[in-house]
């Protein structure tokens, strides 16, 4: 492989003028401005991007960290973002953990170690004392996505999980649903927390009491969603409907039932916070919400810029959160109980 060494040889100049010509950082005349670049050409030279951001002081690369690039939020998630980063004239880094938070400690250390700019994460959220090892980690401009942790150092964006809790809730209700199940997720994670809350409050807002036997906490993968709905629909007084937070618990809920003989919506009604594949497509198509990943991606892209950008005698403002309203997409997984 050429070096920056080669290039000023092929040339005939010093090493500093291939530098200064490559960076712009001093002033070159044509001539061997014109030497240099046939120098780079001849060589096949390519130059180190880390190496030239090091010598710049700058970086126009953005780490993107998520818990599991195997799940369609986060395949679209970053496909959105990069797209994001780039109409803003950033590179983006990528790094999957597989919901390990020792893993996603030691990508933030491998990122920072190559000089990103920038990182966007949607934490694991897992283990002892993660808010205090995410904030130890962390020594450049962040900024999360999805999940909300340490809300007075880092900026995040994620979903309205309010306003989606009252969608899903009040659509069910009009349909005549009481007797509704709540599949949520693990404790501590603030987007199921936040779900799972704003359902009971959305409940109690319209003065319909939750069964708490029909409360499912902990319901994080498939096979948890597949067992627990097979134990709620033999309950005595099983549910006319379930929501559901993630496509983990979307597909088991969905293969229990049919485990059972159970059909959708003609036995019990089934709807989802999350709308990625296999939402859309299945027979019935489910109801549930739309999750913005383009405007999430831009949101998230804007203040982690806004950061990097922040003059060195500009005060240092504090952390946002940015939420981002989905959507109710009403689809064919759902039925009235109302007479007429």
């Amino acid at each position: 492989m050429a070096t920056i060494k080669d290039v000023a040889r092929i040339a005939n100049v010093s090493v500093t003028t291939v530098s200064a010509t490559l960076s712009g950082s001093a002033p070159v005349s044509e001539t061997l401005q014109k030497r240099v670049w046939d120098a780079v050409r001849a060589a096949n030279y390519q130059p180190d991007p880390v190496a030239q951001n090091l010598r710049r002081g700058v970086s126009t690369t953005i780490g993107l960290i998520v818990p599991d690039i195997a799940t369609p939020w986060s395949a679209h998630l970053a496909r959105a973002m990069q797209k994001a980063l780039s109409q803003r004239g950033f590179n983006m880094l990528f790094a999957s953990n597989e919901d390990d938070p020792d893993r996603e400690m030691n990508e933030i250390a491998l990122m920072t170690a190559h000089r990103v700019a920038g990182l966007i994460i949607a934490p694991t959220s897992l283990g002892d004392k993660y808010a205090e090892r995410l904030v130890a980690a962390v020594t450049t401009p962040a900024v999360l996505v999805d999940r909300v942790v340490a809300p007075d150092v880092f900026d995040a964006v994620a979903d309205d999980n309010e306003l989606g809790a009252q969608l899903l809730t009040h659509y069910l209700l009009r349909l005549g649903h009481r007797d509704i199940a709540f599949l949520s997720g693990r404790r501590g994670i603030s987007a199921s927390d936040e779900r799972f809350d704003a359902f009971r409050a959305a409940m109690a807002g319209q003065g319909v009491p939750v069964r708490e036997d029909l409360m499912c906490r902990s319901i994080f993968r498939h096979e948890h969603a597949y067992a627990e709905v097979q134990t709620l629909m033999t309950n005595a007084a099983p549910p006319t409907a379930i929501m559901c937070i993630s496509i983990a618990q979307l597909l088991g809920t969905m293969a229990g039932l049919k485990n059972m003989g159970l059909r959708v919506p003609e036995d019990v009604s089934v709807i989802s916070f999350d709308d990625f594949h296999p939402a859309v497509g299945w027979q019935p198509s489910i109801t549930a919400l739309t999750q913005d990943t383009q405007e999430l991606s831009a949101q998230a892209a804007a203040l982690l810029l806004a950061r990097l950008g922040r003059g060195a005698n500009e005060p240092v403002q504090p952390p946002q959160i940015v939420r981002i309203k989905p959507r109710l997409c009403v689809r064919e997984s759902c039925r009235s109980l109302l007479q007429g």
